[in-house]
């Protein structure tokens, strides 16, 4: 993280905010906090190992299905919100002190960059067919470019069906053929044990 060591042992932090701020600039920094801490979320799984991914969801599920915000249609959602309470991130007073003091740190982190951009929508390029319980199922794999790597997950629907699952984050590669060279290479076992993992 950006931030120095010491920073959460400091005084009141509500004291280097800016209340006289206009309502877009605080918006405009509410964003940026909020990127900054997916941004964490994001590296965090990237230091996953591959077969740490399973257990790590299968946590997060039974977290959100606890506190009642598990997305049964969206298990990424799910994975990414258990990460975020897993980090010990600032919160967004204590975000926004360090930033009005370390501005050249956080550009160079990549903190700075726009929170107007939209995200990139995934798409889709690759498809499998998945059997699970004597029923046919597609395994559709999702990519999406995100801090110069190509990222993925599965998104797996009955055939059928309208209604479809997703897996987290669990694809993260240099390039875009690499990516899909991995979703080739699982056995349809590995297939099928990904799609149980996301099914509520």
């Amino acid at each position: 993280m950006t931030l120095t060591p010491d920073l959460r042992s400091r005084g009141n932090p509500l004291d280097s905010v800016d209340r006289g701020g206009s309502p877009s600039n605080t918006a405009v920094l509410e964003m940026r906090y909020e990127g900054y801490c997916q941004r964490q979320v994001s590296r965090l799984l990237e230091l996953i190992p591959r077969e740490a991914v399973r257990p790590l969801y299968r946590r997060a599920r039974t977290w959100a299905m606890e506190q009642g915000v598990h997305e049964s249609k969206d298990p990424m959602s799910t994975l990414r919100a258990f990460c975020r309470e897993l980090l010990p991130l600032p919160p967004f007073e204590v975000w926004h002190s360090d930033y009005e003091n370390n501005r050249v740190a956080h550009r160079s982190a990549g903190v700075e960059r726009s929170p107007l951009v939209e995200p990139v929508e995934p798409m889709a390029v690759d498809v499998r067919r998945v059997e699970h319980e004597a029923e046919p199922w597609q395994g559709t794999l999702e990519v999406y470019q995100g801090d110069d790597r190509w990222r993925g997950v599965i998104r797996f629907q009955r055939d059928g069906e309208e209604g479809h699952f997703r897996t987290g984050e669990i694809f993260c590669e240099d390039g875009l053929q690499d990516l899909r060279d991995r979703f080739s290479s699982f056995t349809a076992s590995t297939m099928s044990a990904f799609l149980r993992s996301t099914l509520p």
